[in-house]
């Protein structure tokens, strides 16, 4: 089914689709106890406290977005084992695949790795945790978590100096999208959509996530950025009610096309239909808050304000 793929790939890059949004998760920090670069402690976006006595060289990725990262700051070849759905890149093919949410601790743990980078979604985290397994945990809520998150994977990886040069790389880009954005004459009003495949109950991205963040930064107005979770179900009556001028569907490569959504009953009076203004895209460049994120920022400004780009 498209909706188990979909919320599964979305769960392992997010932690989880229906988490309320209450307070911001706790800032990665990083404190280091010594002049030598380890023993060094660093706190995760579950806000525990992980360790470090030595630099990891057996590390398992339990999540794409984190795979991406490692692989972007030069470690690539320290990754025994990824998540099924780590695919990039290409040579992420050649190291073991563990599964996804089926993923036993005892699998990961046979791997003898000496640090753990996973999402907070699911019952592995805590079973890892009561294995006592070097792990840390992944939430970011928007892009500056992002970056927090980057730089603290390149202190853990001693890759400080490529993670600071990766980040500086994607803020200047990403500030040259908002930068962008702020020339536009109007602020359209973005629906996105995360799956559709129980029409009567859509997915699509609310409040406090760095998708959230995307819509804004490129010059669009979240029509569900006040709902009460990160990511709620929404009713087509829902929808149609908000009236969204542009529909972004982060679900295409699972079927879902702009024709479907012409055709969906009672959508011929919303703005981005009567418009034209749906728009497939790649999801692996929003959903995953890693290096590639930046190609997710550069590519929805121009679904939201193609008149800037003509």
């Amino acid at each position: 089914m498209r909706l188990t793929r979909a919320l599964v790939t979305f769960a392992i890059v997010l932690g989880a689709c229906a988490t309320p949004a209450t307070a911001p998760n706790p800032t990665p920090t990083v404190a280091v106890s010594a002049p030598a670069h380890y023993p060094l402690s660093v706190t995760d976006d579950r806000g525990k406290t992980l360790t470090l006595t030595s630099g990891p060289r057996r590390i398992v990725s339990l999540a794409p977005s984190a795979t991406e990262i490692v692989f972007a700051l030069g470690a690539g070849d320290r990754l025994v084992a990824v998540d099924d759905f780590s695919d990039f890149p290409a040579e992420v093919k050649a190291i073991p695949h563990i599964g996804g949410f089926r993923t036993s601790p005892e699998t990961v743990v046979s791997y003898k790795p000496d640090l753990i980078l996973a999402i907070s979604s699911g019952n592995l985290p805590a079973q890892l945790d009561a294995l006592s397994q070097p792990l840390f945990i992944f939430d970011p809520t928007d892009i500056d978590g992002v970056y927090r998150n980057i730089a603290t994977v390149g202190t853990m990886l001693d890759r400080a100096e490529a993670a600071q040069k990766l980040v500086a790389d994607m803020r200047a880009r990403i500030d040259a999208v908002a930068k962008t954005a702020k020339t536009a004459a109007t602020q359209p009003r973005v629906l996105h959509e995360v799956d559709s495949t129980n029409p009567a109950q859509l997915f699509v991205a609310g409040p406090h996530n760095f998708i959230d963040s995307m819509i804004t930064i490129a010059g669009g107005v979240n029509v569900f950025g006040d709902a009460t979770v990160k990511y709620p179900k929404v009713t087509p009556e829902q929808i149609v009610s908000r009236n969204p001028d542009v529909i972004v569907l982060a679900d295409a490569r699972f079927g879902a096309t702009p024709e479907m959504v012409r055709a969906r009953p009672g959508w011929s009076v919303i703005a981005a239909v009567k418009q034209n203004a749906i728009y497939p895209i790649d999801d692996n460049l929003v959903s995953r808050p890693g290096p590639r994120l930046v190609q997710g920022f550069e590519a929805y400004i121009r679904l939201i304000h193609p008149e800037l780009f003509r």
